[in-house]
């Protein structure tokens, strides 16, 4: 699981759908475009649900490993209509940090 931080506070959602949301907001930067996406959640009680982000060149999002002990939240078909929407455009994302062999950066020993 993976928290997502925005200027309006933060959600927790899976962290393959989190490493997409992040690739899918460098590629709009990188456009000078912007979308919103609609993605799972867990809330604070625990329940899932959804959110909907407004992401691109002004975006200002960070990815963090989460510590929250639920279960992993998987939802394929959304992470890869995220990851087409990357492959649709002139610039895409670097995918230098995303599921690359030697691993995305974590910054989970700082105190947030």
């Amino acid at each position: 699981m993976k928290r997502i931080y925005h200027s309006g506070g933060s959600i927790v959602t899976g962290s393959d759908l989190a490493d997409a949301v992040m690739l899918y907001a460098e590629a709009l930067g990188n456009r000078h475009e912007t979308d919103v996406v609609d993605i799972p959640v867990v809330a604070e009680d625990g329940n899932t649900g959804r959110a909907q982000i407004l992401i691109g060149g002004s975006t200002q999002l960070m990815s963090v490993t989460s510590a929250d002990d639920s279960l992993e939240l998987t939802e394929a078909r959304t992470a890869d209509a995220i990851r087409d929407k990357i492959r649709d455009g002139p610039f895409t994302a670097s995918l230098a940090w995303a599921g690359a062999p030697l691993g995305s950066p974590q910054f989970d020993e700082f105190d947030y």
